[in-house]
């Protein structure tokens, strides 16, 4: 499942590629077109290893039994 924000992320990148380079050669886009890509896959690996440090804080939890005084 595809978090919405992410579509709506592209839709708005292509609607801004468009209007503003809109007066550049064809295989400039292309390269444009990568590069949206390449963001949308540094954002995805940031959220990965976060999602991962975040699971692996949960498994070093430990239980520390603490005693009152007396």
């Amino acid at each position: 499942m595809q978090a919405r924000w992410v579509e709506y992320l592209v839709k708005a990148w292509d609607a801004f590629m468009e209007d503003l380079f809109s007066f550049i050669p064809e295989e400039s886009k292309k390269h444009l077109m990568n590069a949206r890509k390449e963001v949308l896959l540094a954002f995805k690996s940031a959220l990965e290893k976060k999602i991962e440090e975040l699971e692996t804080e949960k498994k070093e939890v430990k239980k520390i039994k603490v005693e009152r005084e007396k």
